[in-house]
């Protein structure tokens, strides 16, 4: 059976648009993280899985050769062209599955993208799950180091405020930015108020000075990353990126 990291060798190697591969490799500890918790919570099974906002389908094609079986939902502004994968507003549309039908479903690095409330989207996931489910949310930790020091010398973590001048004034795509970031016990705090049971909660490191690069840092953005790093091994709360487990009683 391959393993998480071989599985994320084989879609490295199908990917062909220097841009995309570029978001691969930075995005590639958290997708080896997220795919070893899952085989630690299948413990050997295969499992039928939903994959909320899968674009671009990377962890939904590791999991595919991984055996387990993939559902995905995409939004209408980043689809996905793949049988199994629906285009779904999660804020205000209902999946299109049946209850009690997903062993696990999967919400990385979505719900910090949401600018309504993300609780109709929790309690379709609720909906869709059987009975002991889990649901795998991810999102940046907000209280991260780098966010810490932005705001201790002046500096907002929020995106900037240029974007309301594009589009003649209208602002940008509300959803390609990070609308609300959260901290662990706020995330806690919403997956529970969802209706779900808290498995676990955790923080873990999902950038590292180690990822491949298109063009190569310069030798202070290294050393800065570095120092960063060692943070966040050393503090839990410094760490960039928090895993909520809700469990379906």
């Amino acid at each position: 059976m391959k393993s998480p990291k071989q599985v994320l060798d084989i879609v490295e190697k199908s990917i062909i648009k220097v841009q995309e591969r570029s978001y691969f490799w930075t995005h590639e500890i958290r997708y080896r993280w997220i795919l070893e918790k899952i085989k630690f919570l299948s413990n050997g099974k295969k499992l039928t899985i939903l994959d909320i906002g899968c674009f671009p389908y990377h962890v939904g094609k590791a999991l595919e050769l991984l055996g387990h079986t993939v559902y995905g939902i995409a939004s209408y502004h980043e689809p996905v062209s793949n049988n199994n994968v629906a285009v779904v507003n999660i804020e205000t549309e209902k999946f299109p599955y049946a209850n009690d039908f997903f062993d696990l479903v999967l919400c990385n690095e979505v719900i910090e993208h949401l600018p309504q409330s993300p609780i109709p989207a929790l309690r379709e996931i609720k909906r869709v799950l059987k009975k002991n489910g889990l649901c795998m949310i991810t999102t940046p930790n907000i209280a991260r180091l780098v966010n810490r020091i932005k705001v201790l010398v002046g500096f907002s973590p929020m995106y900037p405020t240029d974007v309301y001048f594009e589009n003649n004034g209208k602002g940008n795509n509300i959803y390609h930015r990070h609308n609300r970031e959260y901290t662990l016990s706020e995330l806690v705090k919403v997956v529970r108020g969802a209706g779900f049971k808290i498995a676990e909660e955790k923080y873990f490191i999902s950038y590292t000075p180690f990822r491949k690069r298109v063009i190569p840092d310069t030798f202070m953005l290294v050393g800065i990353k570095f120092i960063n790093y060692a943070s966040m091994l050393f503090l839990n709360p410094f760490k960039d990126t928090l895993c909520v487990l809700g469990k379906k009683d």
